[in-house]
């Protein structure tokens, strides 16, 4: 067996691939939706580098 990529269906029935589903704007909103101190730990990290 394998490795096989996680795939969707969409509206048609058709599958899509997995990085097609996710977008950078879709993971970013799941991190922050899921650990709500990450947007400030980025915002601090980009004030320290400056």
């Amino acid at each position: 067996m394998g490795d096989k990529p996680i795939s969707f269906k969409n509206e048609e029935g058709q599958f899509i691939s997995a990085a097609d589903i996710w977008t950078t704007e879709k993971l970013e909103e799941l991190f922050n939706t899921l650990n709500p101190n990450r947007q400030l730990r980025l915002a601090k990290n980009h004030q320290d580098k400056e």
